[in-house]
């Protein structure tokens, strides 16, 4: 159950922030058609989810103009990600199981001046149109992505939620930011996720 919804419109971006209990609450719920339509016509819609005051889940949703076969295709084309996604320096798939696949990638993270490369092993589980997304550290679910076909299959939505990362979790010199000027963990989060939902929304369209 949603407790409460506070809305702040950008000029790129719709960002509405939910209290929730659930993880990807707004993405177990059956989303109205003509409402995405309405919430994208501003461009990308962001969620924030916060549980006991605190962010913990963060959610984004694009409109694609091609249809969901060929962002699906995209979307699980791993190894293809150091193609169009910036960033991403290496993807290789080491384990497929059926409708599951083990992933080890290198990634680059940037913000302002601050950078480093991380290698991470990630496993995904395909539930078309659904990608759930299995951080293999800690085992258990840390986000996924939901397609969402409109205007009778010649569109979808693309939503993606991830869990916000603990700001312990960050480099040194971005935790000093954030502990300095807490409203930019928000752009911690946002930049990278945008940054790829872009990239793939630019894949799928020319694909």
């Amino acid at each position: 159950m949603i407790k409460k919804t506070s809305a702040i419109i950008l000029t790129v971006s719709l960002v509405i922030l939910v209290a929730s209990s659930t993880f990807a609450n707004i993405l177990e719920q059956e989303l109205d058609e003509s409402t995405l339509k309405i919430l994208l016509t501003k461009g990308e819609l962001i969620l924030l989810e916060e549980e006991n005051g605190e962010l913990k889940y963060i959610t984004m949703a694009i409109l694609i103009d091609t249809p969901l076969d060929k962002v699906w295709q995209v979307l699980t084309d791993f190894e293809k990600y150091p193609d169009f996604i910036p960033g991403h320096k290496d993807c290789k798939i080491i384990k497929k199981d059926n409708n599951e696949i083990t992933v080890e990638s290198a990634v680059e993270f940037k913000f302002m001046v601050i950078g480093s490369t991380v290698r991470y092993t990630t496993k995904y589980i395909l539930k078309k149109p659904e990608l759930i997304i299995i951080d293999t550290e800690i085992n258990r679910e840390t986000g996924r992505y939901k397609l969402i076909p409109i205007d009778e299959g010649k569109r979808v939505v693309l939503f993606r939620t991830k869990e916000a990362v603990d700001v312990d979790n960050f480099g040194r010199v971005a935790k000093f930011l954030v502990i300095q000027k807490p409203e930019m963990e928000f752009s911690l989060y946002l930049s990278p996720l945008r940054i790829n939902m872009n990239a793939i929304k630019e894949r799928a369209e020319k694909s």
